[in-house]
Order: C-alpha cells, then sequence, then structure tokens
C-alpha cells in the first residue's frame, strides 16, 4: 500500500477518486502505482458498467427492511409464549396464575413472584435458540462467503430468505396448535431450524455487505452500508412499535402469519427485482452443490485471511474482525436478557419494551445517518474515528443502563448511545477498503462466522450472571457490555 492509499483509510477524503472495479482486482487497491493507473482502472471501470445501472442504487434496502420488520413483530411475543408454555407445562402452574406472563396485562405482585421463578427456567430455553441459531450458520458462513465469490451473491440470498419464510411458517402451526393444547416450550426452537439451514442471520449479512462492496464506489461504501443499516433499523423499529398493538388485536397466531407474509414479499422482490451483483463473465460454471461442500473453500479463506500484507494491513484486518466481533457478543448478550431484565427491573409490559425498543431504534436511525453526513461530509472525519466515537457511545449506553433504577434513565442512556448504529458499517467499510475486491467475499464469511460464534460464550456467559443477580441487582450484566466495549475502543485506536 503506497502512502497516500493509506492515509485514504486514516483521513477518507470524500474528494479522493476511489472507484470499485467490475474486473476482480488481483492486488490490492493499495498496490496501485500513479495516478495513471488509477485513471486507466477508472475508465475500464466506466466502461464495464454499462447495463449494470439499477445495482448501483438502493435495491436490497426493501428487502432487508421487511426481513427485519417480519422478525421483530415475532420477537418480545415469541418470549412470552414461551414463558407462559414454561409456566403451565414445566411448572405445572394454573392458566390463571400464568397468564399475565402473555404480557397484556402487568399482574399482581403475586404473578411478579412468580414470574422471577419462571424466568429461571426459560432463560435456559432464549438461550438454547440464540445458540442454534449461532452454531450451524456460522459453519455454513464458513463456505458461503468463498462460494458467492465463485457463484454469486443472489443464490445465497434467496436462500435465506426462503429459510425464514418456512420457520415463521412452522412457528404458526405451533402457536395454533397451543390455542387448544399446551405443550413443552422446547417446541419453540423447532421454528428456528429451517433459517438456521440455510445460514440464518449469518448468510444474510454477509450477502448483504458482499453483495454493497460488489456495486457501490468505495468512497460512497460505508454511507451506503449505513443506509442499509438504517433500513434494517427502521424494519425493527416499526416491528417494535407495531407487535404489541398487532398482539392486542389479533393474537399471536395472526401476528405469526402477518410475518410469515412480510418475509415472503421480501423472498419476492429478492426473487424478481434483485439483479446479480456479479459479472456473468465472472461466475464459475461447474457444480454449485459440489462445490458449496468442497473444504478447499475453507482452506482458501482461512490463507487469504492470514495472507501477508503491506503496511500492517493484515493487523487492520484483524483488529476490526475481532472489534465486530466483541460488539455481536455484547449484543447476543444483552438480547437473551434483556426483555426478562426490563419486566423485572421496571415491570414493563409488551407495548413498554416494544416503545422503548422502538424509540431506541429511532435514536439510532436519526443518530447514525445525521451523523454520517456531519462527520463525513463536513467534517472529513476519518472511518476508524467515528468507529471509536460508536464505541464510546456503546460505554457511556451500557454504563447508564446499568446504574438505572428510574425508567427514563433507559432513555437518557439510549440518547447518550445514539452513534452506536454506525459502528458496524464503519468497520465493514475499513474491512472492505482495505482487502481486495476478490477477497471481500471471503474476508466478510471469516467475519461474520466469528460473529455468529460468539453467542456460544455471550448466551451462557449473560444467562448465568442475570440468574445469579436478578434477585438484587437485574442490571448488572450491562456492566460486561460496557467493559468490553471499551476493550474494543482501545483495538480501533
Amino acid at each position: 500500500m503506497n502512502q497516500s492509499d493509506q492515509a485514504h483509510l486514516v483521513s477518507d477524503n470524500e474528494d479522493e477518486e476511489f472507484v470499485q472495479h467490475d474486473e476482480p482486482r488481483i492486488l490490492d487497491a493499495a498496490h496501485y502505482e500513479t495516478a495513471d493507473d488509477l485513471n486507466t482502472e477508472a475508465a475500464s471501470s466506466e466502461s464495464n458498467n454499462s447495463g449494470f445501472g439499477p445495482a448501483k442504487w438502493f435495491i436490497l434496502e426493501p428487502a432487508v427492511f421487511l426481513i427485519f420488520l417480519a422478525r421483530s413483530l415475532i420477537g418480545a411475543v415469541l418470549q412470552n409464549q414461551i414463558l407462559y408454555q414454561t409456566c403451565v407445562t414445566v411448572m405445572h402452574y394454573n392458566e390463571t396464575d400464568c397468564e399475565p406472563l402473555l404480557g397484556n396485562d402487568r399482574g399482581s405482585e403475586a404473578t411478579k413472584k412468580l414470574e422471577v421463578k419462571v424466568q429461571a427456567y426459560s432463560a435456559d430455553i432464549t438461550m438454547a435458540i440464540s445458540l442454534l441459531e449461532s452454531i450451524i450458520p456460522a459453519f455454513v458462513s464458513l463456505f458461503i462467503g468463498p462460494w458467492s465469490d465463485k457463484f454469486g451473491r443472489r443464490p445465497i440470498l434467496l436462500t435465506v430468505f426462503t429459510g425464514y419464510v418456512v420457520g415463521a411458517t412452522i412457528l404458526i402451526g405451533i402457536s395454533e396448535f397451543t390455542t387448544f393444547m399446551n405443550i413443552s416450550p422446547w417446541w419453540f426452537l423447532l421454528p428456528s431450524v429451517p433459517s438456521v439451514l440455510s445460514g440464518g442471520t449469518c448468510a444474510l449479512i454477509t450477502g448483504i455487505y458482499c453483495y454493497i462492496s460488489d456495486v457501490a464506489v468505495e468512497k460512497k461504501r460505508a454511507i451506503r452500508m449505513v443506509l442499509n443499516e438504517a433500513s434494517l433499523c427502521t424494519g425493527m423499529m416499526v416491528g417494535n412499535v407495531a407487535s404489541s398493538y398487532v398482539y392486542a388485536w389479533t393474537g399471536s397466531v395472526i401476528l405469526f402469519g402477518i410475518a410469515a407474509g412480510l418475509m415472503f414479499l421480501a423472498l419476492l422482490y429478492v426473487y424478481f427485482l434483485v439483479p446479480e451483483s456479479l459479472q456473468p463473465e465472472h461466475i464459475h460454471r461447474g457444480s454449485r452443490v459440489r462445490e458449496f461442500f468442497r473444504f478447499g473453500l475453507v482452506k482458501d479463506l482461512v490463507r487469504t485471511c492470514l495472507l501477508q500484507r503491506a503496511n500492517y494491513d493484515r493487523a487492520i484486518i484483524w483488529l476490526t474482525m475481532v472489534a465486530l466481533t466483541i460488539t455481536i457478543f455484547n449484543m447476543e448478550g444483552e438480547n437473551t436478557v434483556n426483555v426478562l431484565f426490563m419486566r423485572e427491573q421496571f415491570d414493563w409490559t409488551i407495548k413498554d419494551i416494544s416503545q422503548f425498543n422502538a424509540a431506541r431504534i429511532v435514536i439510532q436511525i436519526v443518530g447514525s445517518v445525521a451523523g454520517m453526513f456531519l462527520l463525513r461530509r463536513v467534517l472529513k472525519v476519518s472511518t476508524v474515528s467515528i468507529a471509536m466515537l460508536s464505541l464510546a457511545a456503546c460505554v457511556l449506553e451500557s454504563t447508564v443502563r446499568a446504574t438505572a433504577k428510574y425508567w427514563w434513565e433507559m432513555y437518557f442512556g439510549m440518547t447518550l448511545g445514539m452513534m452506536r448504529g454506525v459502528l458496524g458499517p464503519m468497520c465493514r467499510a475499513i474491512l472492505s477498503h482495505v482487502a481486495p475486491a476478490t477477497d471481500v467475499g471471503k474476508i466478510f464469511a471469516l467475519t461474520t462466522s466469528m460473529e455468529m460464534v460468539s453467542p456460544l460464550g455471550a448466551a451462557p456467559l449473560y444467562t448465568a450472571v442475570y440468574k445469579a443477580t436478578v434477585a438484587f441487582y437485574p442490571g448488572a450484566f450491562n456492566f460486561i457490555s460496557a467493559g468490553m466495549a471499551f476493550l474494543c475502543y482501545i483495538l480501533m485506536a
């Protein structure tokens, strides 16, 4: 990497001319020696881009919005279904005592004491779902990245969306069954199986960011990733807000049916409107199934990520991947116990939790998009510096949540963490700038696998801490998040 290109990563001056190359780059962008080389490559890129215009615009965002809207509709309602079935079938309380656990009302003091006992068991089920949705997808992702570099991004996206639709359909069936017969709460692991086998969130995130790296010019890539994150967060926000109202009006079966319908719409959108991002001449013609299970792909992935690179690029790649992994570790751990924490500490119903989650997402969207335009376009702040600001926001928010005694303190902490949403896009933008185009899929795949493995440690750790402290300090687990976010800050610094 020559000195001017290294400066691009640190200063990120938007006025510099960097372009995405449709032809695979054999060397890193850092190895261009002269301005003439850059100009020649830019001209070549422009000529090759003819006929590829639609994929350059906001092509994936509607599908991302729909899929995360659907998943957010399901989230809190599913956890309350698990609480109720645990109370009735595992602990054998009567249905009248257990009904407040469905989340439609606050319940009595006796119900709150009962919920503490039920949560101790149901937290294990939630942890099992988190682990199931992490272990297999993390393994599958090691094949997905190299495979998508050879055969395209679109097949990965179609497979993942199909898995989500099938899983939601199974959830409808289980929920319908519980309307006339109570069942073991462990049956709620079954809807996760189709999405897990299709790659789940791991494959979805890998496919999305590989697609963006393919179609976005380098100087626009960071903002494109933030806008994609904004569409994801908007879907989560709308889902969290609508969840409690739809559940109160219709019940769990119809709510899960609406979620399945939204997932199916997302699948149709990708099938009919999202073109392949790789050029046809770059797509291999061999057997897609046989090539997917070839362990040589994993060896190639590992070799690519361990390859020695100029100017500490390998160290930059690994420090960024570790920071992303720790961030997901925090998020997955918090997600395992957050609903239980907010119910216990503040006596919140599904509606209260949904409103808080929605407000948090709105704040993050506004903070992320406005912050990006202000910091990048106006103040010319570097990608790395923005990532560090985001990590500082994470430390502040987790610290406030850990010490919160009143509901308004949760909203205050959320405001302090308004920039946390840009962390993932910034880290992936750093990886896409440092890595050659032909290696992006492999590096993103390993990154996502590391992220998805993190719940193996996060879910048990956060669950154990929460169960040990729920009786006297339910928010203690937030100190783990604060400490880990500070470690990430050091790594990025």
